[in-house]
């Protein structure tokens, strides 16, 4: 029997809790840096000058703002700093909240003209461009991951590290905020680090360089700005999160994020977190073509009833179901006659008499050429080679399709609005502009995707939104505040299971984001925990006559079961890769329960029938129950047993469950 041994993880984490010297070091840097506390007597590697610039009429801000009025005030829970030029009227504010019980600080910036002419040229708009300092010889880590690019490689974790005179340029293709790269990372010093969040669903772009004396620079911000603003007009920029954290452990810094995230950003119900439901899409069972057109009221209404009664919890209708079709019907919001002849409303009325939600398709943003909406309202459409782009920057187009979508939400009882996005919009943002007005376009557009998505949740209360662009091609903070990605990647659309790029999938994108869901093809346990998360969709044919219904209701169960630890600390236990030879593990840990999990994956490849773990969170004093899901076998063990773990599986591709709670009895 060969034994792998795993060295990468060599301590036991106890505990990702944010300490009080954490909270109030990243506190007394952002009252210093940020609103110019100069009463505060600190020191950190983080510069305390301004952390954002933009250069003005050709002049940097650092040379102009000390010459303008400043202001401060405090509302709603935030630091408003607002820096005024008394020649233009150019009015800059810059919006802060910093947490009390996190250590981190979040911020965005408005540019607003109060001047009575348009402003001179505003460029290179960064609302973050920071300074940190570090000796020469200090080992500097940049943590980032892949974004989506319906690639094996989706949300790939990379540690790059940077020396002095390196530099590390990040950018997504096409104007969708995660096509290609991730807006998060973990910049990992010697003594800790920043795990940090852009928030902007457009063309953003991020840039460290490390001088010769080992000086690290970070800046990131939108891609392009330089741009007037005409007299009365605001812009805002990408939001920036940051979270400050010490320590040597990479992954302190990541669970400090996700616990802040749960706390403060992830979209809520009733008060109470979203869990990303376990749905059921038949578009592959009657695709026609691979393109979805064949459900029907009577197909629909027929697979709800399987869907009911293996423990489906939301009836989801993709794309195909309006006039035209998928893909030539986009733009023609209406229930396409022959298949739908009773619109869509016995459909929703089916799902919540089954006690099931709605989730239903739409691509608001993308308009064909045949469509109605390019037809009644072509003023409306920025037009390319192929389908148009709806403007979303029009106050006047963005209020009708929000009525309109409210509307059919009301009408058909949509519970689950899946926003799907599948071109992408840069090209059209970039040839709408006037060379003194770069940037402007996409500024627009966003800020009227966060209006129309900001009402449309107030409208209708519990009303909540699938993230969806070709898959998890437009993931960050603003979005991550405001919807879950249900469908992260296009790779789960190839028609069978892919267990070692999901668990990529599922493992990189946990180290971020702690909600989100993927497609699942079959029951095999090695397969279905590779993908299913905090909820999965079904898409095999649950009509099948050879469905197996028993296997179906236990990896249910089993999803369900594992949800409350997948709110706790991330722990992955070996790297995160696509090596088929190798193994891969994960943990989740819940430290204010004693309750935990583990998953452990021996991939198809791999000669190992044995490998060696260290779990995180474990008491070494304390005593366990443990359970082993797939024979049921229960055992104590000590936490030192725990800390030192060989799992043992003989056979390839296959994986291990545990869970374990600490013992309270005797």
């Amino acid at each position: 029997m060969t034994t792998f041994v795993v060295l990468a993880i060599a301590v036991c984490v106890l505990c990702a809790c944010a300490s009080a010297d954490e909270i109030t070091t990243a506190s007394r840097w952002a009252r210093k840096a940020l609103l110019g506390d100069t009463a505060i007597d600190t020191s950190a590697p983080l510069s305390f000058s301004l952390p954002f610039s933009f250069i003005y009429d050709g002049k940097p801000s650092t040379e102009l703002l000390s010459k303008w009025k400043r202001a401060q005030s405090s509302a709603d829970g935030l630091e408003i700093i607002t820096y005024t030029d008394p020649a233009t009227g150019l009015e800059v504010t810059c919006e802060a909240k910093i947490f009390s019980d996190y250590p981190a600080v979040e911020w965005v910036m408005h540019f607003t003209n109060k001047g009575s002419s348009d402003t001179p040229l505003i460029e290179n708009i960064l609302p973050i461009n920071l300074n940190i300092d570090a000796v020469k010889d200090a080992n500097i880590v940049f943590h980032h991951s892949n974004g989506s690019t319906c690639s094996s490689a989706d949300f790939l974790p990379h540690d790059d590290e940077i020396k002095p005179g390196g530099n590390i340029h990040l950018a997504p293709n096409g104007g969708r905020s995660s096509n290609g790269v991730f807006p998060f990372f973990n910049l990992q010093m010697p003594d800790g680090g920043i795990v940090g969040a852009i928030g902007w669903s457009g063309q953003w772009a991020m840039d460290l360089n490390r001088d010769s004396n080992g000086k690290l620079n970070l800046r990131a911000g939108q891609e392009t700005t330089h741009l007037k603003l005409h007299p009365g007009e605001s812009i805002r920029t990408p939001r920036i999160l940051l979270v400050l954290w010490q320590g040597k452990d990479q992954m302190r810094g990541h669970n400090i994020f996700r616990r802040l995230l749960i706390d403060h950003y992830v979209p809520r119900r009733d008060g109470k977190i979203i869990m990303p439901p376990v749905t059921q899409n038949t578009w592959f069972t009657y695709d026609k073509g691979n393109e979805g057109n064949g459900t029907t009221e009577t197909n629909q209404l027929a697979a709800q009833k399987v869907m009911k009664s293996i423990g489906v919890e939301a009836y989801w209708l993709d794309a195909g179901w309006f006039e035209g079709g998928w893909p030539r019907g986009a733009g023609s919001w209406v229930p396409r006659k022959d298949n739908f002849p009773n619109g869509l409303k016995p459909v929703g009325d089916g799902a919540h008499d089954k006690g099931m939600d709605f989730v239903l398709w739409f691509e608001p943003e993308r308009v064909t050429q045949i469509s109605i909406i390019a037809k009644e309202h072509p003023e409306w459409v920025m037009h390319g080679s192929g389908d148009g782009l709806f403007n979303l920057g029009i106050p006047e187009a963005r209020q009708w399709l929000t009525d309109y979508l409210s509307k059919c939400f009301s009408d058909w009882g949509v519970d689950v609005f899946r926003n799907d996005f599948n071109i992408d919009p840069l090209p059209f943002w970039k040839a709408a502009d006037a060379p003194d007005r770069q940037g402007m376009s996409e500024i627009r557009y966003i800020e009227g995707l966060y209006t129309m998505w900001d009402e449309l949740r107030s409208r209708r209360p519990g009303l909540w939104i699938d993230n969806c662009a070709s898959g998890g091609r437009r993931i960050d903070l603003e979005t991550t505040m405001r919807s879950i990605p249900l469908w992260h990647s296009d790779t789960q659309c190839c028609g069978r299971a892919m267990p070692t790029q999901d668990q990529v999938q599922t493992a990189g994108l946990a180290l971020y984001i702690p909600l989100h869901a993927a497609g699942v093809w079959n029951f095999d346990p090695y397969a279905w925990r590779s993908v299913a998360f905090t909820g999965t969709n079904l898409c095999m044919d649950i009509t099948a006559k050879d469905f197996d219904r028993n296997a179906a209701v236990h990896c249910i169960e089993e999803l369900k079961s594992l949800r409350e630890y997948y709110l706790g600390d991330y722990y992955p236990l070996m790297d995160i890769n696509l090596d088929d030879y190798q193994w891969t593990a994960w943990q989740f840990d819940r430290p204010e329960t004693g309750r935990g999990c583990a998953l452990f994956f021996r991939r198809p490849l791999s000669p190992y029938t044995s490998a060696q773990f260290t779990l995180h969170g474990i008491d070494p004093k304390a005593n366990y129950d443990v359970t082993f899901a797939d024979s049921a076998r229960k055992r104590k063990m000590t936490g030192e047993e725990l800390a030192n773990l060989q799992i043992d599986i003989p056979s390839a591709p296959a994986s291990v469950l545990l869970t374990y709670s600490k013992h309270t009895g005797k």
